[in-house]
């Protein structure tokens, strides 16, 4: 075993000589996915992902490839008011072999509630592209706030 600290605890993180893009494209993904949400455009959110993709949603909902995960963000754009997403690195790790892990905490906020999540993204890269392979979103316990529809209801 390599150990790359004086206690003897390895890092997961590296440094790669293209850290700096590595880490623009990364952050990138993500202001295309606040874009895509924004417009309510499934197919836009989804192309950031694998097609082995594995992702679990804030409820606990496991979608296993790219294919279910579509299906997924297809009825629930469609279904949701119109929302406003902010995702903030809280995180990010490059790993050797083009990988990299970002923890993140993604604020929603519609005309009704706002909702604070908190997720584990992986990334991997591919022909110099990042792509995401694997999310775990929780939500933050008593983030939503219903407060906005609720001072409406009075006002009206």
């Amino acid at each position: 075993m390599t150990v790359d600290t004086p206690g003897g605890r390895p890092k997961a993180a590296v440094v790669a000589t293209n850290q700096d893009a590595a880490i623009a494209a990364i952050t990138g993904v993500f202001r295309r996915l606040e874009a895509a949400l924004a417009a309510k455009d499934a197919a836009a959110f989804d192309s950031v992902f694998t097609d082995d993709v594995v992702f679990i949603n804030p409820a606990g909902s496991v979608l296993l490839n790219w294919d279910g995960l579509h299906a997924y963000h297809l009825t629930a754009l469609r279904n949701s008011p119109d929302a406003e997403a902010h995702y903030e690195i809280l995180a990010l790790r490059l790993l050797a072999g083009g990988h990299a892990i970002v923890n993140v905490e993604q604020t929603l906020q519609t005309p009704d509630f706002s909702v604070t999540n908190r997720g584990t993204w992986v990334f991997t890269q591919r022909d110099d592209s990042w792509w995401v392979c694997s999310v775990h979103n929780t939500n933050v316990a008593g983030s939503i706030d219903r407060a906005a529809n609720s001072r409406r209801e009075s006002a009206g």
